[in-house]
């Protein structure tokens, strides 16, 4: 028997659907939405080609003067004095300077999945149920809790096994995106 534990936290919570008639299929849909604004940063590099070969580009990064190794995207564009360029295009001195802007947002993932089962085993707070796929779960759910049982609220003390429950169960996980965007400019060696 498959065991799993749905603890009830502050950032979990579980609504019931009502049932109509017959058990549905148990269903898994995803959302996300942004919680608060978003963060914009931006960063230079400076840096003078010293070497290119294929896709490879190798740089003195500018004021310090310590080598990097970048390994460019085929078709990357590059504007030198104004004109779109490629990696082929760069020749050793081009002074190249990347702007890299990143924005940061706060999004919450919500997820809803329908549970729809047979009470297969319950004692306490604790319930097993036997999912539609014919595979056991074990929940753990608040007292107050109220799973639909043909159509009406039922705590999980109230449950006897064999009845048939439905619950939707909304978990809501806090993320950040990350989005960033890079110019590269840079002047041809004179």
């Amino acid at each position: 028997m498959a065991r799993h534990r749905m603890i009830i936290t502050g950032t979990a919570v579980l609504v019931l659907l009502t049932i109509t008639g017959s058990v549905r299929a148990q269903t898994k849909t995803t959302s996300k939405s942004t919680k608060g604004a978003a963060h914009v940063t931006s960063a230079r590099m400076t840096g003078v080609v010293d070497w290119v070969q294929g896709n490879t580009l190798v740089a003195k990064m500018q004021p310090h003067g310590d080598y990097r190794v970048f390994d460019v995207q085929p078709g990357r564009e590059f504007t030198i004095d104004g004109q779109a360029r490629h990696i082929g295009d760069l020749k050793p001195g081009t002074v190249l300077t990347g702007t890299v802007t990143t924005t940061t947002t706060p999004v919450t993932v919500r997820t809803t999945s329908v549970l729809n089962g047979t009470v297969w085993w319950v004692q306490g707070n604790y319930v097993v149920l036997t999912l539609e796929n014919g595979e056991n779960h074990e929940y753990h759910v608040p007292a107050a809790f109220k799973f639909m049982v043909e159509g009406k609220p039922a705590t999980v003390s109230e449950l006897k096994r064999g009845m048939k429950v439905s619950a939707t169960k909304i978990v809501e996980q806090p993320h950040t995106e990350l989005a960033s965007n890079t110019v590269i400019t840079g002047k041809s060696p004179k």
